[in-house]
């Protein structure tokens, strides 16, 4: 799939190629707004409200300019803004259930065990701020680089990687509490 062809199809009307793009982003989107999102359906309809943004705003948007996906994940990020601003409530971390990730599990003591590490890392990943929750979900959970986590988020390069940094010291930090915890 050329995505810029689809993109372009898409600028001048074509609904169906709008529709490829939405199937090869929809998971990606959703699972972005689903982490920020307690309730399945709010976090479907916000879902919703990214495409319809986006359908309305892809007649401006540049080809040579931020990366599709970026631009995706940025009218993401303000819609779910706008959503705590609607409703005067404040974000909540909400993590996929990991255990369905794991494949073909050999025992049921392999499931639990990862049930447990993804519980641990979920409890972590609450610590963090917003933004530096959503830095550790674009880099490492759908590997996008860090000048596409910079447009997403509306940041620069730099501040991604600062965040990025401390980040990945508070998670260490609250995972390592953790384990003392549990031990």
């Amino acid at each position: 799939m050329n995505v810029e062809r689809l993109i372009q199809k898409a600028q001048q009307g074509d609904a169906r190629a709008f529709a490829r793009l939405y199937d090869a982003y929809f998971e990606r989107i959703f699972g972005f707004v689903r982490t920020r999102v307690s309730d399945l359906e709010d976090a479907k309809d916000l879902t919703a409200t990214v495409f319809m943004r986006a359908w309305e705003a892809l007649p401006s948007y540049d080809l040579r300019g931020v990366p599709f996906a970026a631009w995706l994940f940025r009218i993401a990020r303000n819609a779910i803004i706008d959503e705590y601003r609607r409703t005067a409530r404040g974000p909540q971390q909400v993590w996929e259930d990991d255990a369905q990730a794991v494949a073909d599990p050999v025992s049921v003591e392999e499931t639990v065990i990862a049930q447990c590490d993804a519980e641990t890392v979920r409890r972590a990943l609450e610590a963090l701020t917003d933004e530096q929750a959503a830095v550790i979900v674009l880099r490492f959970l759908w590997d996008m680089p860090i000048a596409e986590v910079a447009e997403a988020l509306g940041k620069s390069e730099g501040a991604v990687k600062a965040m990025q940094h401390r980040a990945v010291r508070m998670l260490a930090k609250h995972l390592a509490e953790q384990v003392d915890d549990e031990a």
